[in-house]
């Protein structure tokens, strides 16, 4: 599981053996991810747990909230709209910095959602930056945040 904005992921493997290899080997020879020196861990938990069905499919949730990692280029609605509506049908989009920048897309359906999500999730928007992390959003239509942007011809 990715946490960008605190510079950590965590990885879950299958065999405890496995995760002290790559500690014991982390420790033995520097490992450089995108120019960084990477720290290799042990985590307190036993599993990776997300706290919400955020990531569940069968969730039947038509939002989904985008997170914009290495934003080199701005990200308008217009831009979101572009990438995310050849997929499935984009009624609303709501662009907020929290956590750096974050966006809610309102789809048509739960099937487009599904399918946006399944394509554009870690896909880069420009080449090498601004690249996707997709989840399900919590909430179930954008409707109630403010500053959304409708697209024309699209009916509320």
């Amino acid at each position: 599981m990715m946490m960008p904005f605190k510079r950590q992921a965590l990885v879950e493997f299958s065999a405890v053996e496995s995760a002290d290899r790559c500690v014991s080997c982390g420790a033995k020879e520097p490992v450089y991810i995108a120019g960084q020196q990477a720290y290799f861990n042990y985590s307190t938990s036993k599993r990776i747990t997300r706290p919400t069905n955020a990531d569940n499919p069968n969730s039947g949730n038509k939002v989904l909230l985008l997170s914009i990692q290495n934003p080199l280029y701005p990200i308008t609605t217009d831009v979101l709209y572009t990438v995310c509506n050849p997929i499935g049908s984009v009624l609303r989009i709501v662009i907020f910095k929290r956590n750096g920048i974050q966006a809610m897309v309102e789809f048509e359906s739960v099937q487009c959602a599904q399918k946006a999500k399944a394509a554009l999730n870690g896909a880069d928007i420009y080449a090498g930056c601004c690249t996707l992390k997709i989840e399900y959003a919590r909430v179930r239509d954008t409707k109630h945040l403010s500053s959304h942007r409708h697209r024309p011809g699209v009916s509320l």
